[in-house]
């Protein structure tokens, strides 16, 4: 049980601490970063002085961040933020490209090596060469760099202090790219709607394994000891508690990401302005490259080289376009179906609600909790006609006093024992009818008056027999021979019990032998005619033994055959009245339970105990008392009363919780099942929806309207 315990305290350790590190790891987690496909693996860490050097100048942008513009947007598009994996520096030799947008903002200009933007310190634009040999080191947002061609952040300070800050000197020899001469306008800058953001949300598989996770902890509850049971199902309410709120909560200001409304003529060409028709990435709004949803392929065509109002993210990411075009109101038209947390709950779900039924007797409680809802009752009686005037209902408790009869079941189970084989007194009989008679056979009688005479001769209790001559009785004792003095008593009761000719063969083949006939008939005529009278018959030891043995042989399968009809003759009980049945196996009686089993005895004492025990049972007092938990009547009108244990406080909370958990997975499979199989249906249709709805909106918006002309 030790073991037990301290594996259970270990599984709740770690649930607890999964589920912290779970809602610590939602609250914080960092914006996921871009790859960087141009880095090769080497690279060296970040030296102290650089490490030092590099939150100097995080800080320093962080300050001048905290500047609000007069058009609502900070100093600066991104906020560079170290993480852990900050401490590593990738060499890069590239070139370096130079992006503008016509705004009022005092740092416009956007940095690219490849298709990747960077943070590239303000001042060592002028280092820019065609070739450029920089170290990265990556953050939250996009990677900043710490060295350009020699130049680096350990001696930035120096620089800024001895430059302007408002010189901006181009270089001859850089790889910078000039603005372009189409216009684009920012409108404004906005928080994403909650439509929006939920194209970004998690799917919410991780809150439906702890949801999961907590229902196995309600089950682990209802089988550990009653000591750990509270704490379990605190540690359950809590992880569902928290997943839940997860799962729904409206998203907080801060996870909004930034939009930038912009209003430009996108065109169809590619980050250095070639033509190509047959990509919709290579689509740019001036020095922009829009990223656009696959499923907008078919519609983006409609708005290039006309002036355009297009929402995108800080990655570039298109959400809407035009008059028709947007994510936004797909959401809300379209919902969003999250099938992957209703499968994990259902299939969740469905494992614990196995490892319910596999684990614990569900019959108890299902019974007790229905009977508690409805409402019970607490009967006490003594006589029969009283019990007879109540109603009974499952869940009322009973009290009944009385004097009955023990049962004897037509099936013994083998998973339980008898104390009163064959009698069971956890199952009593109480009705008005007379009690049964101790079972009586004569066939018991016949086989006991063979023991007897056998017995008798062989082992007589005095040394003096008075129908043998004195000095031949001293002789017989001298010589060791044993006399049978009475061979034709022996002779009748041996046919009296074994009157058919397949009983008692060995014995009867003895007797022939000994009387020295021809057979048995021939044997027993000579005893009923009176042949056999006064005829002794002398035996030696070894014989008398054998002798004893075939009659205890014979007479002990009557014996075992006629105890055994006995019991099942018992078994027919008058019919009417209440048989008062535990299903616990307790036993309603006081008396002293048997040390030896009844079947555990010789063929003689079986037939004594049968006896003693039927004298004892068959008309008994008992008392019974329980919780109802089944009522019914068999063929003879006879009210079987099922009794279970009133159970104490904690255990009637856990029937209850057995109970309510039981329900509560039943609803969540059927729920979360249906649930998954429609919004799989739906999630399979939606994009298709989506696309019929924009054809609907650009072919009624092209179709022109024709003038309607005068009937007269």
């Amino acid at each position: 049980m030790s073991t037990i315990i301290i594996i259970l305290v270990v599984i709740l350790a770690c649930s607890i601490i999964a589920g912290v590190y779970f809602w610590y790891a939602m609250r914080h987690r960092p914006p996921l970063a871009k790859p960087l496909p141009f880095i090769n693996p080497p690279h060296r860490n970040l030296t102290p002085e650089e490490r030092i050097a590099v939150e100097r100048y995080v800080e320093s942008l962080a300050k001048k961040q905290r500047v609000v513009l007069p058009t609502g947007t900070s100093s600066s598009p991104e906020k560079l933020t170290l993480t852990s994996q900050s401490n590593k520096v990738y060499p890069v030799t590239r070139a370096i490209t130079r992006y503008g947008l016509s705004t009022d903002e005092p740092q416009k200009w956007r940095y690219y090596l490849d298709a990747i933007e960077v943070h590239l310190p303000p001042l060592w634009e002028q280092y820019i060469a065609e070739e450029n040999y920089v170290e990265l080191i990556k953050t939250q947002t996009i990677p900043l760099v710490i060295s350009l061609n020699g130049h680096s952040l350990l001696n930035y300070a120096g620089e800024q202090s001895a430059l302007p800050p408002v010189v901006r000197p181009m270089a001859t020899n850089a790889s910078i790219r000039k603005e372009e001469s189409e216009h684009i306008e920012l409108l404004s800058v906005r928080k994403e709607s909650r439509e929006e953001h939920m194209l970004s949300r998690s799917d919410g598989t991780r809150e439906a394994v702890a949801i999961s996770s907590g229902l196995l902890l309600f089950f682990i509850s209802l089988i550990t000891p009653i000591l750990l049971m509270p704490w379990l199902v605190a540690a359950g309410i809590a992880l569902i508690a928290v997943s839940v709120w997860f799962l729904y909560r409206r998203p907080a200001e801060r996870e909004l990401r930034e939009i930038h409304c912009l209003r430009g003529a996108p065109k169809r060409w590619g980050l250095f302005s070639e033509s190509n028709q047959g990509q919709m990435s290579n689509i740019s709004l001036g020095i922009i490259d829009l990223i656009y949803p696959a499923h907008w392929q078919p519609y983006v065509a409609h708005d290039l080289g006309q002036m355009t109002e297009v929402d995108i993210y800080l990655n570039r990411h298109v959400v809407r376009q035009g008059r028709f075009l947007s994510l936004r109101d797909e959401v809300h038209n379209f919902p969003i179906q999250r099938w992957k947390k209703n499968m994990v709950l259902a299939c969740g779900s469905l494992l614990v609600l196995v490892l319910l039924v596999t684990w614990i007797p569900l019959s108890m409680p299902i019974k007790l909790s229905m009977a508690w809802l409805k409402g019970t009752d607490s009967i006490q009686v003594s006589t029969v006609a009283d019990l007879e005037k109540n109603t009974l209902h499952v869940g009322d408790s009973l009290k009944v006093t009385g004097t009955g009869m023990c049962s004897i079941p037509a099936n013994y189970q083998s998973n339980r024992s008898y104390a009163f084989m064959p009698f069971d007194c956890s199952a009593v009989y109480w009705n008005n009818a007379a009690p049964l008679p101790k079972p009586q056979s004569d066939v018991i009688d016949k086989a006991a008056a063979l023991l007897t005479t056998t017995s008798q001769q062989l082992h007589p209790q005095t040394n003096t027999d008075p129908k043998l001559n004195p000095q031949l009785a001293t002789a017989i004792q001298k010589s060791g021979m044993i006399l049978l003095d009475d061979f034709s008593d022996l002779v009748l009761k041996t046919q009296d019990l074994c009157s058919q000719d397949q009983d008692c063969v060995r014995l009867k083949n003895a007797l022939v032998n000994l009387g020295n006939a021809k057979d048995w008939e021939t044997l027993v005529r000579r005893a009923d005619s009176g042949s056999l009278n006064g005829m002794n018959v002398l035996l030696r030891p070894v014989s008398a033994e054998a002798l004893e043995n075939l009659v205890t042989t014979a007479t002990s399968s009557f014996f075992y055959r006629e105890t055994h009809r006995a019991a099942e003759a018992l078994n027919s009980p008058p019919p009417g009245g209440f048989l008062i049945v535990s299903d616990e196996g307790r036993q309603w009686v006081n008396h002293p339970q048997p040390t030896v089993s009844l079947f555990d005895y010789n063929a003689v004492d079986q037939w004594r105990e049968l006896q003693r025990l039927s004298g004892m049972l068959l008309h008994t007092p008992f008392s019974a008392s329980g919780i109802i938990t089944n009522i019914s009547t068999d063929a003879n009108g006879t009210q079987h009363i099922a009794l279970h244990s009133e159970p104490g406080a904690l255990t009637l909370w856990r029937y209850l919780g057995t109970t309510l958990l039981l329900l509560l997975l039943g609803v969540s499979v059927v729920v979360n099942g249906l649930l998954a199989l429609k919004r799989i249906h739906r999630n399979r249709t939606r994009i298709i929806e989506i696309q019929q709805y924009y054809d609907k909106c650009f072919n009624h918006s092209l179709t022109p309207i024709q003038a309607v002309r005068p009937l007269f």
